[in-house]
């Protein structure tokens, strides 16, 4: 797969080295035993004095905290790539379900998903357990701690740290998808020449399909010093993909955004550990047209369709309240989470998916073919099936059949019959009130609309009843 490359240089022209009570001549010492080690890391669980004292005295990095960790991420949100070529361009691109995406404004209102994010926000929950927060898929950010200890003849002489969060949103019914990136929390004790460090950003972006032509735009950051960076801490770049250049049916563009910045330190000191780059954030972006979904405009062929960060998708919830329109829906969801062997058709191995973020549901668009429609229609023939085994009059007394997983989505009741290998009666079906039913259904379709899922394996959601 083809990767693309962008290159950023912020420049630090400034050769004045960064100390704390000493003269440039003194920081700089002539030695040919000049070291810096520098880490990437997560947020430290100790101020950055208390750091260097500690090292100062002796102890180890890893003793203080410093190694080159993994990324945590903190979110209830599925984690999918796209298609599989990608998946392995994003760390841990596994499910993360801790944490929450934000509390539901009332049951009887449909999860509307963030889309803004302040450094504030980002900042409050990365800064303990979490490197990454996800608080939708069309809002998250990413916050790395650089650190680096500087040595003169294999003693600790300085210490120096800055916090560097980017934050991806994507605006309602756009196709830009746009990455702030902001330095904050510096400091810098000892002899030290981080000042006169060279810091580049390089940008690469795989895609699927090889070869699509992603457009940039924002302000590119300008020659500068640290000094300088710490008044004007903030640059914002955007990316974008034309329509057309993507995958049937929906014409999906799948990219992976990865920044890295390159240190090149000033003459006479050398990295011990040396990195090739500082890995720094990987966000999976997606682009898709789908006239099954909002902004689909066939006669602007620049401005169609939208864009998300892929991989990521708050759970559709429903609410069990008395005052929730789809409480019916809620509840009959919940007893085929809970008590499976209490639901038709009856089945003592019962395992409906949709439950968590590692066993997802995918949906199933009736409109894009005519197999998809079929398909969505022996959904709905074998659940009424078993509505209208346990009581044929059901419709006459203002019911109507309800099933779990949705006849929307490739789990529903005739998976068994398109994919011979799946187990068969592993679906709910159950007569209910029939407003709120049409109560669930109307949510769910607008939750896809609000989160533009699309058909087939390259995206996923899952369920969560509330009280």
């Amino acid at each position: 797969m083809r990767s693309l490359r962008h290159t950023l240089t912020i420049l630090l022209t400034a050769m004045a080295l960064a100390l704390l009570g000493t003269s440039a001549a003194q920081a700089a010492p002539h030695s040919d035993a000049m070291t810096v080690d520098a880490y990437v890391t997560d947020a430290p669980t100790q101020s950055p004095g208390t750091i260097f004292k500690r090292l100062k005295a002796g102890e180890t990095p890893e003793a203080v905290g410093l190694t080159q960790r993994h990324r945590a991420i903190k979110s209830d949100a599925v984690r999918r790539i796209g298609p599989a070529s990608l998946r392995g361009d994003v760390p841990n691109a596994s499910a993360g379900e801790a944490g929450a995406s934000g509390a539901r404004l009332s049951p009887t209102v449909t999860d509307v998903p963030k889309r803004t994010m302040t450094l504030a926000e980002c900042k409050a929950h990365t800064a303990s357990d979490a490197s990454m927060w996800i608080a939708s898929r069309f809002a998250m950010c990413e916050s790395r701690w650089f650190a680096a200890n500087w040595h003169q003849n294999g003693k600790v002489v300085g210490f120096s740290q800055m916090t560097v969060s980017a934050i991806a949103t994507v605006s309602a019914n756009s196709r830009d998808i746009k990455f702030d990136y902001y330095f904050s929390d510096f400091y810098a004790a000892g002899i030290n020449a981080i000042d006169a460090t060279l810091v580049g950003t390089s940008v690469n972006h795989p895609t699927v399909p090889d070869g699509v032509t992603l457009g940039q735009g924002g302000l590119n950051p300008t020659p500068t010093t640290v000094a300088q960076l710490k008044a004007n801490p903030h640059f914002m770049i955007s990316t974008n993909a034309a329509p057309g250049q993507g995958l049937a049916p929906d014409d999906g563009i799948w990219a992976v955004w990865n920044m890295q910045f390159v240190p090149e330190w000033p003459p006479g000191w050398v990295e011990t550990n040396p990195l090739a780059e500082w890995k720094f954030s990987s966000f999976g972006l997606r682009w898709d047209n789908s006239p099954y979904l909002p902004n689909y405009k066939p006669t602007d062929v620049l401005h169609t369709g939208g864009a998300a960060l892929s991989y990521d998708v708050s759970p559709l919830r429903y609410s069990t309240a008395s005052t929730a329109p789809e409480r019916a829906v809620a509840s009959h969801i919940k007893t085929a989470f809970t008590q499976p062997q209490n639901t038709l058709p009856a089945n003592p191995s019962k395992h409906v998916a949709g439950q968590s973020a590692s066993d997802p549901l995918h949906r199933l668009q009736k409109s894009i073919n005519q197999t998809n429609l079929n398909r969505y229609n022996a959904n709905r023939r074998e659940a009424v099936k078993v509505c209208t085994a346990a009581d044929p009059n059901y419709a006459s007394k203002g019911l109507e059949c309800d099933e779990y997983p949705f006849a929307s989505t490739y789990e529903g009741s005739a998976q068994s019959i398109y994919e011979p290998s799946k187990p068969k009666k592993n679906f709910s079906a159950l007569a209910i009130n029939g407003t709120e039913n049409t109560a669930g259904g109307t949510q769910l379709a607008t939750y896809y609309a609000n989160n533009r899922i699309i058909d087939g394996p390259n995206d996923e959601f899952y369920v969560v009843i509330i009280p």
